[in-house]
Protein backbone atom coordinates (compact mmCIF):
# COMPACT_ATOMS: atom_id res chain seq x y z
CA UNK A 1 0.00 0.00 0.00
CA UNK A 2 1.47 3.54 -1.00
CA UNK A 3 0.96 6.48 0.38
CA UNK A 4 -1.40 7.61 -1.80
CA UNK A 5 -3.53 4.53 -1.10
CA UNK A 6 -3.78 5.72 2.41
CA UNK A 7 -4.79 8.82 1.95
CA UNK A 8 -7.54 8.09 -0.10
CA UNK A 9 -9.03 6.04 2.89
CA UNK A 10 -7.94 8.67 5.26
CA UNK A 11 -10.16 10.83 2.86
CA UNK A 12 -12.53 8.44 2.73
CA UNK A 13 -13.44 7.91 6.47
CA UNK A 14 -12.98 12.20 6.92
CA UNK A 15 -15.91 12.54 4.61
CA UNK A 16 -18.10 9.63 6.55
CA UNK A 17 -17.25 10.95 9.92
CA UNK A 18 -18.62 14.48 8.49
CA UNK A 19 -21.85 13.30 6.55
CA UNK A 20 -22.69 11.06 9.79
CA UNK A 21 -21.96 13.93 11.92
CA UNK A 22 -23.95 16.09 9.60
CA UNK A 23 -26.82 13.56 9.40
CA UNK A 24 -27.03 13.44 13.00
CA UNK A 25 -27.20 17.35 13.45
CA UNK A 26 -29.53 17.38 10.61
CA UNK A 27 -32.19 15.21 12.62
CA UNK A 28 -31.92 16.66 15.75
CA UNK A 29 -33.06 19.55 13.83
CA UNK A 30 -36.12 17.78 12.42
CA UNK A 31 -36.98 16.33 16.23
CA UNK A 32 -37.23 19.83 17.55
CA UNK A 33 -38.81 21.08 14.31
CA UNK A 34 -41.51 18.25 14.94
CA UNK A 35 -41.68 18.97 18.58
CA UNK A 36 -40.35 15.96 19.43
CA UNK A 37 -37.43 16.84 20.77
CA UNK A 38 -35.18 19.97 22.53
CA UNK A 39 -33.48 22.45 20.66
CA UNK A 40 -30.42 22.08 19.21
CA UNK A 41 -27.64 23.49 20.58
CA UNK A 42 -25.51 26.38 19.62
CA UNK A 43 -22.16 24.25 18.69
CA UNK A 44 -24.34 21.49 16.88
CA UNK A 45 -22.80 21.96 13.94
CA UNK A 46 -19.52 20.04 12.02
CA UNK A 47 -18.37 23.76 10.56
CA UNK A 48 -17.80 25.52 13.47
CA UNK A 49 -14.23 23.33 14.38
CA UNK A 50 -11.99 25.34 16.82
CA UNK A 51 -8.74 27.49 15.61
CA UNK A 52 -7.17 24.48 17.40
CA UNK A 53 -7.91 21.99 15.28
CA UNK A 54 -7.45 24.16 12.44
CA UNK A 55 -3.71 24.80 13.88
CA UNK A 56 -3.18 20.85 14.28
CA UNK A 57 -3.97 19.85 11.21
CA UNK A 58 -2.08 22.77 9.48
CA UNK A 59 0.90 21.72 11.71
CA UNK A 60 0.41 18.42 10.52
CA UNK A 61 -0.01 19.00 6.87
CA UNK A 62 3.38 21.02 6.94
CA UNK A 63 4.94 18.08 8.52
CA UNK A 64 3.82 15.89 5.94
CA UNK A 65 4.97 18.31 3.26
CA UNK A 66 8.24 18.52 4.45
CA UNK A 67 8.67 14.50 4.96
CA UNK A 68 7.11 13.87 1.26
CA UNK A 69 8.71 16.09 -1.77
CA UNK A 70 6.39 18.32 -3.03
CA UNK A 71 6.12 20.99 -5.86
CA UNK A 72 4.47 23.95 -4.52
CA UNK A 73 2.67 24.86 -7.10
CA UNK A 74 -0.63 26.76 -6.75
CA UNK A 75 -2.94 23.13 -7.15
CA UNK A 76 -0.42 21.52 -4.58
CA UNK A 77 -1.36 24.75 -1.96
CA UNK A 78 -4.86 24.40 -2.98
CA UNK A 79 -5.31 20.60 -2.42
CA UNK A 80 -3.08 20.97 0.56
CA UNK A 81 -5.61 23.94 1.84
CA UNK A 82 -9.00 21.71 1.26
CA UNK A 83 -7.03 18.51 1.96
CA UNK A 84 -4.56 19.09 4.36
CA UNK A 85 -6.82 21.69 6.51
CA UNK A 86 -10.45 21.73 6.08
CA UNK A 87 -11.65 18.71 5.80
CA UNK A 88 -9.54 17.42 8.50
CA UNK A 89 -10.82 19.79 11.15
CA UNK A 90 -14.31 19.63 10.41
CA UNK A 91 -14.07 15.74 10.36
CA UNK A 92 -12.08 16.28 14.27
CA UNK A 93 -15.26 18.47 14.61
CA UNK A 94 -17.40 16.00 13.39
CA UNK A 95 -16.10 13.47 15.67
CA UNK A 96 -16.77 15.83 18.93
CA UNK A 97 -20.13 16.78 17.34
CA UNK A 98 -21.40 12.63 17.34
CA UNK A 99 -20.02 11.69 20.50
CA UNK A 100 -21.05 14.35 22.42
CA UNK A 101 -24.56 15.43 20.24
CA UNK A 102 -23.33 18.95 19.85
CA UNK A 103 -22.75 19.69 24.11
CA UNK A 104 -19.19 21.25 23.84
CA UNK A 105 -19.65 21.41 27.85
CA UNK A 106 -19.16 17.14 27.63
CA UNK A 107 -16.22 16.95 25.98
CA UNK A 108 -13.98 14.98 28.03
CA UNK A 109 -9.95 14.53 27.29
CA UNK A 110 -10.65 11.82 25.71
CA UNK A 111 -12.48 13.13 22.96
CA UNK A 112 -10.18 16.07 22.52
CA UNK A 113 -7.21 13.95 22.09
CA UNK A 114 -9.58 11.43 19.38
CA UNK A 115 -10.16 14.83 18.09
CA UNK A 116 -6.44 16.14 17.27
CA UNK A 117 -5.08 12.93 16.02
CA UNK A 118 -8.45 12.88 13.90
CA UNK A 119 -7.30 16.47 12.73
CA UNK A 120 -3.74 15.82 12.77
CA UNK A 121 -3.13 12.18 10.97
CA UNK A 122 -5.70 13.97 8.19
CA UNK A 123 -3.05 16.88 7.63
CA UNK A 124 -0.72 14.43 7.84
CA UNK A 125 -1.60 11.90 5.10
CA UNK A 126 -2.58 15.26 2.79
CA UNK A 127 0.79 14.95 1.47
CA UNK A 128 -0.09 11.71 -0.01
CA UNK A 129 -3.09 13.47 -2.35
CA UNK A 130 -0.92 16.00 -3.68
Amino acid sequence: MTIEHVAVIALVVEVTIMVLARVGTERRHWRHAQGRGPAPRRRDDITLASGTLYAIAAVAMVAGAVITPVDLTLKAVGTFALFGILLPAFAANGVLVLATRGNPGTVTARLRGLAFAVAAGGGLLSAGLV
